[in-house]
């Protein structure tokens, strides 16, 4: 008895089966190329630039937008003293020893790297900012209104110490996104005073 024959042709259902996966397949395509040409939607989480995201004692700190590197023209006091430019780090702490404590810095230029001098002796007078220079991981604890200092390069970063408890101090800064208060860990041990971080600051400035 002869088998009957197989037919290389599909049938009907399997011809609509595989329109079917193959009009299927057509879309996910479409939809994968236009999902990969649409841009991300823009960040939401930055405060506009320019907008007041914090006060630290009646002193406004703004926000820089995202680009932490970019500055936005110089800013000046009424009497001409120059805080620096909008609205980077270093703009903040000068304005703030300034409108708060009347300070003025004889060196208003410089990096944020720049206000901490590592060959300066421990407790001494820096000239640049006439302000008393401690090292971190020194006899001397951080107080309330000191000004930390990173010197890590390119730029480094500045802050001024909002508080100090047992095991921790609180910072106000500016240019940092999301963080306009930021908190870290403080140890004291065999009479030694550290500001932790991933990377450390060098020190603190304080009025004298």
């Amino acid at each position: 008895m002869t088998a009957p024959a197989v037919s290389s042709k599909p049938t009907l259902t399997l011809r609509i089966a595989l329109s079917s996966c193959a009009l299927v397949g057509i879309g996910l395509a479409i939809l994968y190329l236009k999902k990969k040409q649409t841009p991300p939607p823009p960040h939401t989480d930055c405060p506009p630039l320019g907008s007041i995201v914090h006060y630290h004692k009646g002193i406004p700190i703004y926000s820089n937008g995202l680009q932490a590197f970019e500055s936005h023209g110089k800013h000046y006091a009424a009497d001409g003293y120059y805080y620096g430019h909008k609205w980077q780090c270093v703009e903040f702490i000068k304005r703030y020893f300034h409108d708060a404590h009347k300070h003025h810095m004889p060196n208003v230029w410089g990096h944020a790297k720049d206000y901490f001098h590592p060959e300066l002796a421990h407790g001494a007078l820096n000239p640049d900012r006439n302000m008393l220079q401690f090292h971190n991981g020194s006899d001397q604890a951080p107080q309330v209104n000191d000004l930390l200092v990173w010197n890590n390069p390119p730029y480094g970063h500045v802050a001024i110490i909002a508080e100090v408890h047992h095991d921790h101090i609180v910072v106000a800064q500016q240019n940092i996104i999301g963080a306009p208060t930021q908190r870290f860990p403080l140890t004291h041990h065999n009479g030694s005073f550290t500001i932790n971080d991933d990377i450390q600051p060098a020190g603190w400035l304080r009025l004298p």
